[in-house]
């Protein structure tokens, strides 16, 4: 089903009903993590209302169905920054659903019996961007000292990746090395070795896991008919573009918060707000949620006209602006901002781990170094 653009508005108007009334008040203790049973309850909510996908489900319009339209691509960027803005963590575990059944029916993935959230999707390998090799590979330039590394970057029985998801996920769709081709695999709980790690930095509602698969596990491998480079480029660019929209939706909060504090806390005879200091920090956090929102709106074409180099340089700019203002929220809360019970410290956070997703930011550089002249 295409959503053509003059639905968009209505459609996110509801959207973002749901997120205010239903979200947000769940969300509304920031020190304390909204249980499992809630976010399963939301998410069956979102399932019901058609925004998230369910597998042998007739064409709707739930997120990232659609990658071809203008109205899809606006309304599946809209959807992650209002729930983003309403709980991150939520937003992300959304994102990474939808996408992963995006992927398994490009591919012709079938599974019998689906449950929401069940699925989830690791877009790269154990750790970074494979330098520039992956660059590289995506140009149709691969090197014969590149598949080694690529090879090893995909390795999923020897090396082990983080996954972050809710605790119940019964299976990650994931890329693979084979025969010198990017292939893709959906890996059960039941043949992996799975570790829970206690120390996590963000996503306080999710839990991360290390994951790889058991040294024996017989999984399939399931091969992009075409071109698997430009294919899994696309798989990347949506992963990225889903990040900076959650991104963009949580800095809209911190904002919120940031003003609102500022207008009613005193010092020095009159509100904080006044005071050159903290008037430069609101200002900064206004730049930001505006270059953000921009990209958003400058990204959200159909996938065939985006490129890999654009989407890629607008997340290496975007997402250290969003943590630049993020703690500048913070800042302006003085003392407060620190303590878990306000939340601006939690969104500080959350942007963090946005930042480490798809192979984090660090390794951007060189990926776009690889990819020199071609656009995917």
């Amino acid at each position: 089903m295409t959503i053509e653009m003059e639905d968009v508005d209505g459609l996110l108007a509801e959207v973002a009903i749901f997120a205010r009334e239903r979200i947000a008040p769940a969300s509304e203790r920031p020190e304390t993590p909204v249980s499992l049973d809630i976010l399963l309850a939301l998410s069956n909510e979102a399932s019901e209302m058609g925004l998230l996908p369910l597998a042998q489900e007739e064409p709707g319009f739930s997120l990232w169905e659609d990658v071809t339209g203008s109205g899809a691509m606006a309304f599946n960027m809209g959807l992650l920054r209002h729930v983003g803005r309403a709980n991150a963590g939520l937003a992300f575990a959304w994102h990474r659903y939808a996408l992963a059944r995006h992927v398994m029916s490009a591919l012709g993935i079938r599974t019998e019996k689906a449950t929401v959230l069940d699925t989830t999707l690791l877009s790269t390998g154990h750790y970074g961007l494979a330098q520039a090799s992956l660059g590289q590979y995506l140009a149709g330039e691969c090197s014969g000292e590149d598949k080694p590394k690529l090879q090893d970057w995909l390795d999923r029985q020897s090396k082990s990746g983080v996954l972050t998801a809710v605790p119940v996920w019964q299976s990650v769709l994931w890329p693979v090395w084979q025969e010198g081709r990017i292939g893709w695999q959906l890996a059960p709980r039941s043949r992996m070795q799975v570790e829970t790690l206690s120390s996590q930095h963000g996503f306080d509602d999710l839990s991360s896991f290390r994951v790889q698969l058991e040294p024996m596990a017989d999984v399939p491998v399931h091969e992009v008919p075409r071109d698997d480079g430009m294919f899994y480029a696309r798989v990347l660019m949506l992963d990225m573009l889903g990040l900076l929209a959650i991104g963009a939706g949580a800095l809209a909060r911190a904002q919120d918060m940031t003003v609102d504090f500022t207008s009613v806390r005193r010092q020095g005879g009159k509100v904080i707000g006044g005071h050159a200091a903290v008037q430069q920090m609101l200002g900064e956090l206004e730049m930001a949620v505006q270059q953000a929102d921009a990209g958003i709106q400058r990204l959200s074409r159909p996938l065939d006209r985006l490129s890999i180099r654009e989407v890629a340089s607008a997340r290496a700019t975007t997402h250290a602006l969003l943590c630049h203002a993020a703690n500048q929220a913070v800042q302006a809360h003085g003392g407060l901002g620190y303590m878990r019970d306000l939340g601006a410290e939690k969104i500080v956070r959350d942007q963090n781990m946005l930042k480490l997703q798809a192979g984090g930011t660090r390794e951007l550089p060189l990926l776009l170094a690889g990819l020199g002249e071609v656009q995917a």
